[in-house]
């Protein structure tokens, strides 16, 4: 190969990017005085937690015979760099540019960087204090490894490096029970991951992820729910049962344990990765709602699909379905209990996709009496749902029998004391079936009373609330940030009782014992 082929293939080659960073063509040195290099200098703040001492001998090199007079100092470290230090210097002692020291050691958190001689290089005084540059003559301070102590320092005082070993937000003492029981839930889940993605691949994409019904599928979804749900209800109770017994004191750090162990299989969930992001800014809101009454065989993967069933299919969420049927079997009741032509009129407070009532409407033929319903809800988009339901139904089936009126505003306005409802007259039926778990016992007692004031004679206001023994309430409370007020059947009682003292008060189930009534019948 000639020369000339040589060179050019050098040239060319120094002009190819480099895959770890730029081209050497690329890079640039110094500027201005930079073009003569100095070893660059480091202030203390600079070193962070890393301790310097400075130890400067002044007089002979050592002490070597009882005689020999010399002193030492430590010196105040302004600045250091390979080849040297700017120190405070004693002010009983006498320097000047050119002295000699015989002895200068510098160390950082016990690692001698450097010992040997030095020479002064400058001298100067500042806020009346004697700043000196020494020189080092023996050879060079490896400043790296002064670096590099720096950094593992700053991550141990700090608990910044990538485990926070030093914080431990997770760390509780005692609970032992609630962290055996959620490691062993750890290992279920993992293992179904692992399974359910072999079972996914091994499937056609139509019985896994499309939406017609058929044998294969539906016996997917059971062996899911035997299999898999079955199994992580289980857990869920025991865990529930455990966080229970826990003081509140513990809860934050429950909640990081949890979460660091099992969180990342939960929110695999689509519901329940939208009741922890709450999107409209509420929890429970209607399209998660509309996803407890469908039940939807839903997710990106097979086991997000095995995991938001067993959320659906659990005992907490099947009060929420069982709450609606108990209200829906009240209206039809009521409904059948009189035929006649005054209406039965309805008031739904926090009406959400107003499920008891396009399903009631749904499953009758004919309607004994007809039906006039407010719903009532704060968010627009909820009404807008249940809008769209029901005025295809209502038009089609029950127009001269059914009115239904949407109706717009918050519950802040109820308790200020605005008469919201006096336009519509009073009613037969109020419900109220998940609002009032979020509000405080002297907020519930006014609203109570204010909805009794709304009633018809005879009329009954039907109050739900979640009881304490939720079995969804740790995943509730330490996954999604959402924390309900739960009431005893007494403590509901207790509310309705000083809400309305004549009013005649019961308690009324639903099917899992979890979401309860208490109804108030305006005598």
């Amino acid at each position: 190969m000639s020369v000339l082929a040589n060179d050019i293939m050098i040239a060319e080659a120094s002009t190819v990017p480099s895959h770890h960073g730029r081209a050497y063509a690329e890079l640039e040195g110094g500027q201005g005085r930079e073009v003569f290099f100095r070893p660059r200098r480091y202030p203390r703040e600079d070193l962070g937690p890393v301790c310097p001492v400075v130890r400067v001998v002044l007089g002979p090199r050592l002490p070597s015979s009882p005689d020999a007079r010399a002193t030492v100092h430590e010196c105040a470290l302004r600045d250091v760099s390979q080849s040297g230090v700017a120190v405070e210097w004693p002010t009983a002692a006498r320097v000047e540019t050119g002295t000699v020291v015989p002895s200068i050691t510098v160390s950082f958190d016990g690692y001698e960087a450097y010992s040997g001689r030095g020479r002064v290089d400058s001298v100067r005084e500042v806020d009346q204090k004697v700043l000196v540059g020494v020189s080092f003559t023996d050879g060079l301070l490896n400043i790296r490894d002064v670096m590099d102590l720096r950094e593992v320092r700053s991550w141990n005082l700090s608990g910044a490096g990538p485990l926070r070993i030093v914080e431990r937000p997770w760390q509780v003492d005692g609970c032992d029970r609630f962290k055996g029981l959620l490691g062993e839930l750890r290992l279920l889940l993992e293992d179904a991951f692992r399974m359910l993605a072999r079972v996914e691949s091994s499937l056609p994409w139509g019985v896994v992820h499309g939406e017609r019904e058929s044998p294969a599928r539906r016996a997917l979804i059971e062996n899911i729910h035997e299999e898999f749900a079955v199994e992580f209800a289980w857990y869920s109770a025991k865990v529930n049962d455990a966080f229970r017994a826990a003081s509140e004191h513990d809860v934050e750090s429950l909640k990081e344990y949890s979460r660091r162990q099992i969180h990342e299989y939960l929110m695999q969930a689509p519901c329940l990765h939208r009741a922890l992001h709450k999107p409209l800014g509420y929890p429970g809101d209607y399209e998660l709602m509309r996803q407890f009454y469908d039940m939807p065989f839903a997710g990106p993967t097979l086991f997000a699909k095995a995991m938001n069933l067993a959320i659906l299919r659990s005992r907490g969420v099947h009060a929420v379905r069982s709450r609606k049927d108990t209200v829906k079997e009240r209206l039809r009741a009521l409904l059948d209990a009189r035929p006649g032509e005054a209406p039965v009129r309805v008031l739904s407070i926090a009406a959400g996709p107003a499920q008891e009532i396009f399903e009631l409407l749904c499953e009758r033929e004919p309607l004994p009496r007809p039906l006039e319903v407010v719903l009532f809800d704060q968010d627009e988009g909820a009404l807008s749902h249940a809008h769209a339901r029901l005025t295809g139904l209502v038009g089609s089936r029950w127009n001269e029998r059914v009115r239904v009126v949407y109706l717009r505003d918050s519950i802040k306005s109820l308790l200020k004391g605005r008469k919201t409802f006096d336009p519509f007259g009073r009613f037969d039926v109020i419900f109220c079936s998940g609002l009032f778990h979020y509000l405080a016992f002297r907020t519930a007692v006014a609203l109570a009373r204010s909805l009794v004031e709304n009633l018809e004679a005879e009329g009954t206001l039907y109050i739900g609330n979640m009881v304490p023994e939720n079995p969804n309430r740790w995943l509730m409370e330490l996954h999604l940030d959402w924390v309900l007020l739960y009431r005893s059947r007494a403590e509901l009682l207790r509310v309705a009782r000083a809400a309305w003292p004549a009013a005649r008060v019961e308690i009324v189930e639903e099917a899992t014992g979890l979401n309860p009534f208490v109804s108030l019948r305006r005598e």
